[in-house]
């Protein structure tokens, strides 16, 4: 985008914006009455000429400003943009003085909305947003301006919710109907006989089954470990602690340089780096740091993003680490800490709460998290510093990010140390390294002096300041005689990527078995969701017990993979990104492909032949997971169990898992025969929410290919070859169907037309009629549906393929209205020719003619018995029949209620306008009518 593009995009969206709230400020000024509404409307409202002035500078601002300010308002202002049309459309459907009372009206208008769907939540989150704009950039507006603006946020922020928690939940109702009632099936309380008052105070039975109680006294410690169980925070003190193991010794001298840095003690004390610098050892090496000033004023809370984990590679996995770490320190918090609604809210709150007066928080490795929702937790992160500035600290550490990620940590509160900029501090810090390496190989081989200082100028003219490429090499002369050490680094070339290259190929020549199970083994490390356990392996990647040993390949892939206790991980980041890049998957698949739909295939065939009932042979049917023994359930049967349908679900692109997903094929077999086991495995590794994440993705799989079906039956039923051409290039363009076979389009069909992006609400167009229809109705099992047309025939549909069942032939003139019995074995119709007409549904046969009215027929119902049906007419009559006698056995007359269409309910009520529309009541004593 151009700079004058970007110029017009933003000044469009500020004017586009002023406008919004110029407009809802005219919707309140005409109306200044905010009776039945919260005092929050007023306040809120208040706001607004604020906001259109902030807006005004922001605007004056921007056309004196460069191409990157422009481009960096962008943002803020999108999200500024969706509040103000929310805003705006709340007050114009509450202030207005008509209809239903505006209290209902507001909780129904913030109920579309959704949780952020308050009056004050919605004009807060304008101002947060104008209050980044003028933090990031002081000169947006004056100094008086910007306390006002602090001043509102503040006020805004105090205000008490002027809708209870859970107001965008629909409500519950009572039943008083005949029928089941079911009584909170889903989440929330149950309130029973609270106040006084009789419970089955009428007659009949109350039936009360057997109730088991286990009796405990429940601590406040336990609802916290609780509440951390039901969120699965991971344990980031274990997770730095196995950091440190997994990386060479920490060198405190490493980070001297960064601890004596100006930008860093102002960022501490105050009211960028590649692949392998070593940032993640800097950060432990802080924390420690930091850690050691603590004392009561002072807490550490920090998190390791590492991509190659699916639990520590998400945004929520950060902000459930970060509130596991402050949960440690309980101490410091109110015990009364009970806002659990959102992560990022949990973990505000704790923030404020905290009684200490400086928290640092310290994420690691930014770049490794696979979330869209960066740019939005930067955004966050920026406002806790506006909020407490002198309290909370942020520390980031990560690869350089994308430009719009950085320019949200541009601001003037924000420091940022490079270390390309601090290439003297690294430079020196590395040769230290080097130093502190070469003397364990001395150690091993003897180098002796002259050797062991040639080594380590050979390591420093190549590393290019990157501590892992010393490891990696270092690594590598572990088992290198001391007469060919040098040799051997001067045969390595500098850089990761080239080391990466030159090892790679090394490993893929030579015994073709082992090669095969190296490259099979880095596939599907490459490709789990989390770092395996030796005893997982071979589940997930189909290795065979019998001619290869697991540790035997890690050895022999020692530059990309290494062994922490039993798992198996990456050596480093940069070996998972060297595998996925071009020149290492070139090499991968040219021995075999294999991927995710391997490993789904691996997964289920390894849990098909392990699990069983009682896998852990718990004693009682009662049994706890907690009577498990520790080592009951086999650690191999985990990761399968856990992740073979994410797997089924990234392979949907390939043709093998259409088979997998028939009814005979590999899941339909599992879940008929080992569904229960399953759960119950997924129960004693407490991973059972990861069963509801697997049916819905199976269910989307199914779902996508019954909407590809019904929308194309038609076509295919008559010509089968369109499967591959009309059938694909129609379908939208994220139909998993569609993907999948994208390859077999004919070549001859070289340009796609323009589809939508997702299914729409057409299923099928059933086709038939010469002329308009008028009626439709389904049958009670869903299975046909009926249509009537001025054609003057009823057609009977199969509504799962869309076929022509029957055409029932019989009016004179147009149908109007038909009806399915309450068992589906009759159709009653409607028509100009003044008659009903009953029809056999299964045959299609004429049963009886109902005839009295004076004109046209234009609605009928069955009672819900089937006995009786009741028609109404443009002769301003409905007309009570008994089918069963075919006698006409009441006559409703009417009288005029208007020219307004309004549904009453009747017995016998006189009216003189034609009957549009009728129906039964569920207990068939009344009638409910449309005039």
């Amino acid at each position: 985008m151009s700079g004058i593009e970007a110029a017009g995009l933003a000044l469009g969206m500020i004017s586009a914006i002023i406008s919004i709230i110029d407009a809802t400020n005219q919707v309140y000024e005409a109306v200044k009455d905010e009776a039945g509404l919260p005092t929050n409307f007023k306040k809120s409202a208040t706001k607004l000429p604020l906001i259109s002035k902030l807006l005004e500078d922001a605007e004056r601002y921007v056309k004196a400003a460069d191409e990157a300010t422009e481009t960096a308002f962008t943002p803020t202002l999108e999200d500024c943009k969706a509040q103000a049309i929310q805003l705006q459309e709340l007050f114009e459907k509450v202030m207005p003085e008509e209809g239903e009372s505006r209290w209902d009206r507001y909780v129904k208008a913030a109920r579309t909305i959704g949780k952020g769907g308050r009056v004050e939540n919605l004009v807060g989150g304008i101002l947060d947003d104008l209050q980044l704009l003028a933090t990031r950039f002081p000169e947006v507006t004056t100094p008086r301006t910007k306390e006002q603006l602090a001043k509102a946020v503040e006020e805004v922020t105090k205000m008490e919710p002027s809708l209870p928690d859970g107001f965008e939940q629909m409500p519950a109702y009572a039943h008083y109907g005949s029928g089941d009632q079911n009584i909170n099936t889903g989440s929330g309380i149950q309130h029973i006989n609270s106040g006084k008052g009789h419970q089955n105070s009428g007659s009949g039975t109350m039936i009360i089954g057997d109730n088991y109680n286990v009796h405990k006294n429940v601590t406040v410690d336990d609802v916290d470990r609780s509440c951390l169980r039901t969120l699965r925070c991971p344990n980031t003190l274990a997770v730095k602690n196995r950091l440190k193991e997994s990386k060479d010794k920490l060198l405190h001298k490493s980070i001297d340089w960064i601890l004596q840095d100006p930008k860093y003690l102002s960022w501490r004390d105050s009211d960028n780096g590649g692949a392998g610098k070593g940032k993640t050892m800097m950060s432990i090496g802080l924390i420690e740091r930091l850690s050691l000033l603590q004392d009561k004023s002072t807490v550490v809370t920090y998190f390791f993003c590492q991509n190659a984990d699916h639990e520590l590679n998400t945004l929520g996995a950060i902000l459930k680490g970060l509130i596991l770490q402050l949960d440690t320190t309980n101490e410091r918090f109110d015990e009364d800490i009970t806002s659990w609604r959102t992560l990022w809210n949990i973990f505000l709150e704790m923030l404020h709460r905290c009684k200490c007066p400086r928290v640092y928080v310290v994420v690691d490795a930014l770049d490794e998290c696979q979330d869209d929702g960066m740019a939005d937790l930067l955004k966050f992160i920026v406002r806790t510093g506006l909020d407490q500035p002198s309290k909370i600290k942020w520390l980031l550490t990560s690869r350089p990010l994308d430009s719009a990620e950085q320019e949200l940590l541009a601001g003037s509160d924000q420091v940022g140390v490079s270390l390309e900029l601090n290439q003297k501090h690294l430079s020196e810090v590395v040769k230290t390294y080097i130093a502190f390496k070469v003397c364990e190989l001395d150690r091993r081989w003897k180098y002796g002096e002259t050797l062991r200082r040639e080594v380590e100028t050979e390591l420093a003219a190549k590393a290019e300041d990157t501590f892992l490429w010393v490891s990696l090499v270092c690594r590598t002369l572990e088992s290198v005689h001391r007469d060919n050490t040098l040799t051997t680094i001067q045969d390595l070339p500098p850089g990761l990527h080239p080391f990466y290259n030159r090892v790679f190929r090394q490993l893929s020549s030579g015994d073709s078995a082992a090669v095969k199970g190296c490259m099979r083994l880095l596939k599907a490390i490459l490709l789990a969701y989390r770092p395996l356990n030796v005893a997982e392996v071979r589940s997930v990647s189909g290795l065979s017990d019998e001619w290869v040993s697991i540790r035997g390949l890690v050895d022999r892939c020692a530059s990309f993979l290494k062994m922490r206790g039993t798992d198996i991980e990456f050596v480093h980041q940069s070996a998972r990104d060297y595998l996925t890049g071009e020149d290492g998957q070139s090499i991968l698949d040219s021995y075999e492909y294999y991927g995710h739909g391997g490993i789904a295939l691996n997964c289920l065939s390894y849990l098909s032949r392990r699990l069983k009932v009682n896998l852990v042979d718990l004693p009682q049917p009662d049994s706890t997971r907690e009577l498990m023994k520790g080592n009951g359930l086999s650690a191999s049967v985990a990761y399968a169990a856990t992740f073979w349908v994410q797997h089924l679900h990234r392979a949907q692109k390939t043709t093998t898992i259409q088979k997998v997903l028939s009814e005979h094929g590999e899941v339909g077999t599992f879940l008929r025969t080992k569904l229960l086991e399953w759960l119950e495995c997924l129960s004693l590794l407490d991973k059972l929410p990861h069963a509801v994440e697997a049916f819905k993705i199976i269910t989307d799989i199914a779902d996508d290919a019954i909407r590809f079906l019904s929308r194309h039956y038609q076509t295919l039923a008559t010509w089968p070859l369109q499967a591959y051409s009309s059938a694909i290039i129609f379908s939208p363009q994220t139909s998993i169907v569609r993907s999948n076979n994208l390859e077999k389009v004919p070549t001859w069909l070289r340009k796609f037309p323009q589809v939508e992006d997702t299914w729409a609400s057409l299923i099928q167009t059933l086709a038939g009629h010469s002329d308009p229809v008028s009626a439709v109705a389904f049958s009670p099992d869903g299975q046909r549906i009926a249509s009537g047309s001025s054609d003057m025939t009823i057609k009977l549909w199969d509504a799962t393929t869309g076929d022509l069942i029957k055409t029932l032939a019989g009016h004179s003139d147009w149908v109007r209205a038909v009806a399915f019995s309450p068992d589906g074995q009759r159709i009653a119709s409607g028509s100009d020719d003044k008659t009903i007409k009953l029809w056999d549904a299964t045959t299609g046969d004429l049963m009886k003619t109902l005839a009295g009215h004076s004109d046209w027929v234009s609605a009928v119902a069955f009672s819900p018995d089937g006995q009786r049906i009741a028609s109404g007419s443009d002769d301003k009559t409905i007309k009570l029949w008994d089918v069963t006698k075919s006698l006409k056995i009441s006559k409703i007359l009417g009288s005029s209620l208007g020219r307004h269409f309004k549904f009453r309910v009747w017995q016998e009520i006189k009216t003189s306008e034609p009957v549009a529309s009728l129906g039964f009541t569920t207990n068939g004593r009344c009638l409910v009518t449309n005039l």
